[in-house]
């Protein structure tokens, strides 16, 4: 391009500019230099203003969300904290478990042959002793005991037995080591003959007990003590098919359960029960140790007809459950079922409600609504009938809003039935069976709840309505009706009934089972339930230690043996280095229900 075209150009440009058409080539290169500055500086402006803008764009967009956030349901459990609370950082709590190899021993004392009161005589007027007699004279009046004195060969779990005989309904009791073992009783069906009582399956460490017989009602005669090698422990299998009884269940509800059968015997699954949506416990835990639990257990009692509750979209529990879900969490569910009618109540004292009254031959578990209210208005209904069903459509709606998010359901309905307490245990165990074949029936066949795993947790054998009818055995555990942290005597229980082909779990605890004592007892859950309140929480929402200290938390919560939210939200990682204690291989058959000791069958109701 020529001088000429080139300043035409630039006069047709910047028309203002006075530019004459004949310049010296020094003047041409100033200008060039100008044109050059004057297009820098156009560039630099326009970047700031769209630096500036995009930044008062992004504030605004943090801020909507901010807002949005505190208009959502106050659940915080459902994303991560937003604090930045001070966390104690833990170490792993290894626990090592070691392979006790079981050993053959049996030593039978007769009483007749012990040291005892001078006050004790040896008789042979009862038939059915062992030996050469007994010994007699035990009385309430008198005080006497006896100290049975054994030198144990082996760390390992024994059977201690006494066999007794009583002319009237007594009790008394053994101690091992100054310390109450258990009772034993002699009942109207006993009376006049002899009876052994059986405790199984306790850990003696090598060397010397003293196994006291200690009179508390009196009036008995003594005839052995026995102690011998437990074997129902150590010949438990936890190699559990993970088969659904619903064959239609989602393969969601198939994956979990098959990652419950794997850990089985292996690890502990981590559960806390929440009091509301706002799960206050959870978070407590996450603040004192560092992780939370796998599961997040609620109650579906809000959602009860007859519930007086005001639902509102911070207080839904299903959706705290979803939420819960979409973190990565197990969702788990239990129902304190409010009376269908009358008192607003689940309570047995404190409702009219009669389950009893409900009960029909008629197949009511698959009938629409329309033809449920035919029968009715022929008479050939009762009202606790209709309302049950009515009740058990309103909760199986909830439990769909779970279903068409495929999240899987840990559901444990009509809990601790032999207790009486609760009004669908209160007509008897027919009662409850019918009610279980309705519930399952209607919530499987008829809504189609195909993502629930059901739960079985009625407490005693009379109220066994079979393996056929649910996936997994549990119990709740309170206080006096423990045997020690482990609670290995309620676990062997749930075994024997199960004929040892179901999972078992802790479905609720109010004290946190002690790691040690599980595995060395082989009394491993599949998961466990700790209940709120001041199980876990004081009165300010503060870490209460009434009933589970600080340490066991920790220890349980940072265990390379138990399933956090973490470990099961990434399946594939691998946890374990070291395989679980396994059975020796002289060791006794698995138990079968009808061979299985007479003790384990008995009702561990509250």
């Amino acid at each position: 391009m020529n001088e000429k075209k080139f300043f035409g150009k630039l006069k047709s440009l910047f028309g203002s500019v006075s530019v004459e058409e004949k310049v010296s080539g020094k003047m041409i290169v100033l200008l060039l230099v100008i044109l050059l500055s004057f297009l820098m500086i156009v560039i630099c402006v326009m970047n700031l203003i769209r630096s500036f803008s995009l930044d008062k764009t992004q504030k605004q967009e943090i801020g909507n969300v901010t807002e949005t956030t505190v208009t959502e349901p106050d659940v915080t459990v459902t994303t991560e904290p937003v604090t930045e609370a001070e966390v104690t950082t833990v170490s792993e709590y290894v626990l090592n478990t070691t392979l006790i190899n079981q050993s053959e021993y049996e030593l039978l004392i007769e009483a007749e042959d012990a040291k005892g009161s001078e006050s004790l005589a040896v008789s042979d007027a009862r038939t059915g002793f062992s030996g050469g007699g007994y010994l007699t004279g035990f009385d309430v009046q008198s005080g006497n005991s006896m100290e049975f004195i054994y030198d144990i060969p082996a760390e390992q779990h024994y059977d201690i037995s006494v066999c007794f005989a009583s002319d009237a309904v007594v009790k008394n009791e053994i101690c091992l080591n100054g310390e109450q073992l258990f009772d034993f009783e002699c009942t109207e069906e006993t009376v006049g003959r002899f009876v052994v009582k059986t405790y199984y399956g306790v850990f003696l460490e090598k060397g010397n007990a003293v196994i006291t017989v200690k009179e508390l009602d009196g009036g008995f005669d003594l005839d052995y003590i026995r102690i011998k090698n437990n074997q129902s422990i150590y010949s438990s299998h936890t190699d559990i098919l993970p088969d659904l009884i619903n064959p239609y269940a989602i393969d969601e509800a198939k994956e979990l359960m098959k990652y419950l059968a794997d850990n089985y015997g292996e690890r502990i699954i981590t559960g806390q029960y929440v009091s509301d949506a706002r799960d206050i416990e959870i978070n407590k835990i996450y603040e004192n140790t560092s992780n939370y639990p796998a599961i997040r257990f609620g109650d579906m009692s809000m959602y009860s007809i007859n519930s007086d509750e005001k639902i509102s979209p911070e207080d839904d529990e299903v959706s705290a459950a979803i939420k819960w879900a979409e973190k990565g969490g197990i969702v788990g569910y239990m129902w304190h079922w409010k009376a269908p009618v009358y008192e607003n109540e689940f309570y047995t004292e404190k409702t009219r409600f009669d389950l009893s009254l409900a009960v029909t031959d008629t197949d009511v578990a698959l009938m629409t609504a329309d033809e449920i209210q035919a029968l009715y208005q022929e008479g050939l209904l009762t009202a606790e009938t209709v309302n049950i069903l009515y009740d058990i459509d309103a909760v199986s709606a909830q439990l769909k809003r779970l279903r068409d998010n495929n999240i899987p359901v840990l559901w444990r309905p009509l809990h601790e039935a032999s207790g009486d307490w609760f009004w669908w245990g209160n007509a008897g165990p027919e009662a409850y069976k019918w009610l279980w074949n309705v519930l399952y029936r209607r919530q499987t066949e008829y809504h189609n709840l195909d993502n629930l795993i059901w739960i079985w947790s009625a407490q005693g054998s009379e109220y066994f309505v079979g393996n056929s009818m649910f996936d997994i055995a549990a119990v709740d555990l309170y206080g006096e009706n423990t045997d020690n942290a482990s609670y290995y005597k309620q676990y062997q229980w749930l075994y024997s009934l199960t004929g040892g082909q179901k999972l078992i779990a802790l479905s609720e605890c109010g004290i946190l089972p002690d790691m040690e004592l599980t595995f060395r007892d082989r009394a491993v859950w599949s998961f466990f339930g700790l209940w709120y309140g001041d199980y876990i929480l004081d009165k300010n929402g503060e870490l209460s230690e009434k009933y589970n200290s600080r340490e066991s938390l920790l220890k349980m919560y940072n265990s390379n043996r138990t399933i956090t939210l973490d470990k099961y939200r990434n399946k594939s990682v691998l946890y374990e280095e070291a395989p679980v204690t396994t059975v020796a291989e002289n060791q006794a058959e698995p138990l079968v229900t009808d061979t299985a000791p007479p003790d384990n069958n008995e009702d561990i109701s509250e």
